[in-house]
C-alpha cells in the first residue's frame, strides 16, 4: 500500500499484543482504526491511548468467532468511516497439551477464534475491500503454519489452517485480478 492518508484498517485483536501494534502503527500512518477485541476494558483502554495521540479510532467489542458480530464489524465500519482498506485478521488465542490428551472444547475454542475468525473476518470484509482501489488483508499465523511442535496441537493446527487459506485467499485474487 503506496497511501495510507485518510484510508481504514481493521484490527482484530487490537486491545494487545500485535493488534494493538498493528492498530498503533496504522494509526500513526494517518489511517482511522478500527479496533475489534473481545476484552471490553482492555480495548476501551487501547482507544483511549490512541484517542489521547490524536488517532481517529473507533472501538467495536467483538467475538470473532461468531460470523454475525463480524458482520457487525463490518457494518460499524461502513457507517463510521466508509470503507475499509486494511483488514487484519489477528485476535487469538492459545491452548496446549498432548495432542491425545487436551480437551476437545480447547481444540474448538481455538478454532472458533483463530480459524473461523479468519473466515468470518473474510466473508463480512471481502465484498468491501473489493470495492476499493487498492486494499489488502493480512491473517496473523506464524512459524507455526509450517512446522510443527509437542505439545501444542490445537494452536499449530489453527496457525496451518490459517496459513493455508491465506495462500488460497491469494491465490483467488490473482485469479480475478483483484486490486
Amino acid at each position: 500500500m503506496e497511501r495510507f492518508e485518510g484510508r481504514v484498517a481493521v484490527v482484530t485483536g487490537a486491545a494487545s499484543g500485535i493488534g494493538l501494534a498493528l492498530a498503533t502503527r496504522f494509526a500513526e500512518e494517518g489511517m482511522r482504526v478500527v479496533l475489534a477485541d473481545l476484552e471490553a476494558g482492555a480495548l476501551r483502554a487501547a482507544a483511549s491511548a490512541l484517542e489521547a495521540r490524536g488517532f481517529e479510532v473507533l472501538p467495536v467489542v467483538t467475538d470473532v468467532a461468531r460470523a454475525d458480530a463480524l458482520a457487525e464489524l463490518a457494518e460499524r465500519t461502513v457507517d463510521a468511516f466508509g470503507a475499509a482498506h486494511v483488514l487484519c485478521n489477528n485476535a487469538g488465542v492459545f491452548a496446549a497439551g498432548t495432542s491425545w490428551e487436551a480437551a476437545l472444547s480447547d481444540y474448538e475454542w481455538v478454532f472458533a477464534v483463530k480459524v473461523f475468525g479468519v473466515v468470518n473476518g473474510l466473508r463480512a470484509f471481502m465484498p468491501i475491500l473489493l470495492a476499493q482501489d487498492e486494499a489488502h488483508v493480512v491473517n496473523t499465523a506464524s512459524m507455526a503454519g509450517v512446522t510443527s511442535a509437542p505439545f501444542v496441537a490445537p494452536y499449530y493446527m489453527s496457525k496451518h489452517a490459517v496459513f493455508s487459506l491465506s495462500e488460497t485467499l491469494y491465490l483467488e485474487m490473482q485469479a480475478r485480478q483483484a486490486p
